[in-house]
């Protein structure tokens, strides 16, 4: 009997150690939460399950609301929901609420050998504000061209590439005959807004006028020449208005005569009339000057009128000057200047060393200025005021070793390329 009732004493007081033990003790703990976990899962998923239920029409009314950021973001949620916001279905909506008009990027700067890194201007709350860089494209490349949300840009086989920053969707376009070198030729880009279908308009390096249409996904060579007695194209920028583009260009061989001719696309002809720059803008400079070949000048479009943003040197100081082109008796006609004021210090002081011509861009009645520095200027033509932005946070101009491209931008999500 003694025996007896001390194997069940020693076998109770072993199962209440085992009981007590800090690894009995864990396993209970985790059993518990495990409970308690389910328990909460099974009172939240009533309101998952009327979530999963919503109309797919409720969906897509609350996401065609949504400020385009938050769209963006949006489509990493599930792949219904990506799926959805790329549907024509969607897109048509959402085009039909005015209140969620795609904002411009404006101007967007793009740091071409640092990281593919962007940036853009926004006014609204005028700041600046960083973009998704355009690391999506497998090649070091350069912006030379856009229109209607799409970018043209170079890769590093001289070959062009169509891109959508917002879907990171892109494409190689075959190569056109024309040499497309770097400082020498001029592309430009126009887009159908309608059927969302896009021109590129390219001039090579031998004056060669060639056009690729996206409908056919070809080129077509247009002329193997530019007008009798232009030697060649000046700049990197042009205006296309009423289906003409228009080009500055440069006449004799070392003339000082610079002007401005169009190309009618539709037709595909060059016009023979050279229409000469304003006196005194866009002359070749001095043999003593510190800064060696022409004053900057560049062709913009804005609110259908061709706009000449031109330098001039007066008493050794670079002043720039805005004209208009009157089309219907040939004449420029000054609209504004960049304001000067003598000493240091003062809002636009950088832009008496000169003007980027390929930093000339517009949207609206915006259109934006950059110097030699990096420094930016904007001229509301609705108002005639200047203003000074905020320096770019990526350090423009600052840094030699930052190559960067200024442009407008219209975000698109229904731009194919």
């Amino acid at each position: 009997m003694d025996s007896s009732r001390s194997f069940w004493k020693r076998f109770w007081k072993g199962s209440s150690d085992r009981r007590n033990s800090p690894g009995m003790m864990n396993r209970w703990m985790a059993k518990r939460n495990r409970e308690e976990k389910g328990t909460a899962t099974q009172v939240a998923s009533p309101l998952k399950v009327k979530a999963e239920k919503l109309p797919v029409e409720a969906v897509e009314r609350i996401l065609a609301h949504l400020p385009l950021p938050a769209l963006i973001r949006a489509r990493c949620v599930c792949k219904r929901w990506r799926t959805l916001i790329a549907s024509p279905r969607f897109l048509s909506a959402r085009a039909d609420i005015p209140a969620v008009a795609n904002p411009p990027y404006f101007p967007m700067v793009f740091s071409q050998s640092y990281g593919r890194k962007c940036c853009a201007f926004d006014f609204a709350n005028y700041r600046w504000q960083r973009l998704a860089p355009l690391n999506f494209v497998p090649y070091k490349v350069t912006y030379v061209a856009g229109a209607g949300g799409l970018l043209c840009l170079r890769n590093c086989f001289e070959l062009l590439v169509v891109c959508n920053p917002i879907t990171r969707q892109w494409k190689n376009l075959p190569r056109s005959s024309g040499q497309l070198c770097v400082g020498q030729s001029l592309i430009h880009m126009v887009m159908e807004p309608a059927s969302k279908s896009y021109k590129i308009i390219t001039i090579s390096a031998t004056c060669k006028t060639e056009v690729y249409d996206n409908s056919s996904k070809s080129w077509n060579i247009t002329s193997h020449s530019l007008p009798p007695g232009v030697t060649c194209i000046r700049g990197r920028t042009a205006a296309f208005y009423n289906g003409f583009l228009y080009c500055i260009v440069d006449e004799g061989v070392g003339s000082k005569l610079s002007g401005v001719i169009a190309h009618d696309v539709q037709l595909a002809v060059w016009s023979s009339m050279l229409i000469a720059l304003p006196t005194g803008f866009g002359e070749a400079r001095s043999s003593n000057s510190l800064q060696p070949g022409s004053l900057a000048a560049s062709l913009v479009e804005c609110r259908g009128r061709v706009v000449l943003v031109a330098e001039k040197m007066q008493l050794g100081v670079t002043l720039i000057h805005i004209f208009e082109l009157q089309l219907m008796n040939i004449t420029w006609l000054e609209v504004g200047s960049l304001p000067y004021e003598v000493g240091s210090g003062t809002p636009f002081e950088s832009f008496k060393q000169g003007l980027r011509c390929d930093g000339v861009v517009v949207h609206g009645d915006l259109i934006c200025l950059t110097s030699q520095s990096g420094d930016m200027a904007v001229l509301d033509f609705s108002t005639g005021m200047w203003k000074r932005l905020p320096e770019c946070p990526l350090a423009v101009g600052k840094n030699p070793e930052i190559d960067i491209a200024v442009f407008p931008f219209l975000p698109s999500l229904d731009a194919p390329v």
